[in-house]
């Protein structure tokens, strides 16, 4: 669903709004030219986390650390969040984020690809996993996101509708069919309860249940 601005506005209004380490995230981001959740999208990213009483956050991709932020604010005050970059700038400026947010304590920072640094994290200790990298790999971070996922945990992943391209058929690039295929893949899982959320640039959200 296309919104106006004013629309857009409107929406804004009820979620959390953006505190100061939140704005300064985003707009050292934008500086850097790091793609950042839309701040609806955070909003929503905080609601479930607080929904969820999140301990234990997967992020796949750190980005500037803005997501973090609004993950982190949502968490158990006792919670951790893991959360994996390539780019060792980028993670610089997300490490930053946090402690200016006063949650430097409560992250664990690991550099690396995901898809190298994803099979050393612990099977079923995770509340929450959030995608958010590189498009065309998301089909292969879901294999590690299920395994780990506690059950009922929540799957979350930005970009699902990609601009609207993900819904048109002839736009066949990486990151498109990537996408594509990885909500199609999440939709026919029947461990993955799955709602596609029309907030941001979409956000894909599954329930993990892992029982026959």
């Amino acid at each position: 669903m296309a919104t106006d601005e004013r629309t857009t506005a409107y929406l804004r209004r009820f979620g959390e709004a953006e505190d100061e380490p939140l704005r300064a995230a985003r707009a050292r981001s934008e500086e850097a030219d790091i793609p950042a959740v839309a701040p609806e999208t955070g909003a929503l990213l905080r609601f479930f986390a607080r929904m969820t009483r999140a301990r234990s956050v997967v992020e796949v991709g750190s980005g500037g650390g803005y997501s973090g932020l609004w993950l982190l604010g949502g968490m158990d005050p006792r919670g951790a969040l893991t959360t994996i970059e390539i780019d060792p700038g980028n993670q610089a400026l997300a490490q930053r984020a946090y402690a200016e947010g006063g949650k430097g304590t409560h992250v664990r920072c690991m550099l690396g690809p995901a898809l190298s640094v994803l099979p050393k994290l612990a099977d079923a200790n995770y509340d929450i996993v959030f995608l958010d990298a590189v498009k065309a790999e998301y089909v292969d971070y879901l294999t590690h996101a299920r395994r780990l996922l506690r059950p009922g945990g929540l799957l979350l992943a930005d970009n699902a509708l990609w601009s609207g391209r993900v819904a048109d058929a002839d736009v066949t690039d990486a990151d498109t069919v990537g996408l594509r295929t990885f909500n199609d893949t999440v939709r026919d899982d029947p461990s993955l309860h799955a709602t596609l959320l029309p907030v941001g640039d979409g956000v894909l959200a599954a329930v993990y249940d892992p029982s026959p």
